[in-house]
């Protein structure tokens, strides 16, 4: 009994404190078979996100591939390649885990947490311009 009262008691404290793990992510796999164009095959990773309001936090962590020049939140279905909407940094290019945050446009926000369908991260490289690996949002 007292563990469901510390479960209880923790659950309204999260809920008091304004903690939202609905706006959290699942792991999104990244590969070159999921690129609009060519990519490479040799290449996987992960992306994950969290959406706070106008506050968009990452990590995105890749292998298998050249040294990353660029990474993007692209706004497009699964097979088409889209504009850019929230450029991403790839660190030294290597593919160690990079996090980041950063304050997107209100109107972006809104349409990424209703529609997160719509939009892909990818990893470019000089072999791979258009990307190298690629990953659609859930």
């Amino acid at each position: 009994m007292r563990i469901l009262a510390t479960l209880g008691a923790a659950a309204l404290l999260l809920t008091f404190l304004g903690a939202t793990p609905a706006s959290a992510a699942p792991a999104i796999p990244l590969n070159g078979e999921q690129e609009a164009a060519a990519g490479d095959d040799d290449g996987h990773g992960f992306f994950t996100y969290d959406l706070d309001g106008t506050t968009f936090c990452s990590t995105l962590q890749w292998s298998g591939i050249e040294t990353a020049t660029a990474a993007h939140v692209h706004k497009a279905p699964r097979n088409v390649a889209g504009p850019i909407v929230i450029p991403l940094s790839v660190g030294d290019g290597s593919g160690a885990r990079v996090s980041e945050c950063s304050q997107i446009d209100p109107a972006l926000a809104a349409d990424l947490a209703a529609n997160p369908k719509a939009y892909y991260i990818n990893v470019h490289n000089a072999p791979f311009p258009a990307g190298a690996i690629r990953g659609q949002l859930k």
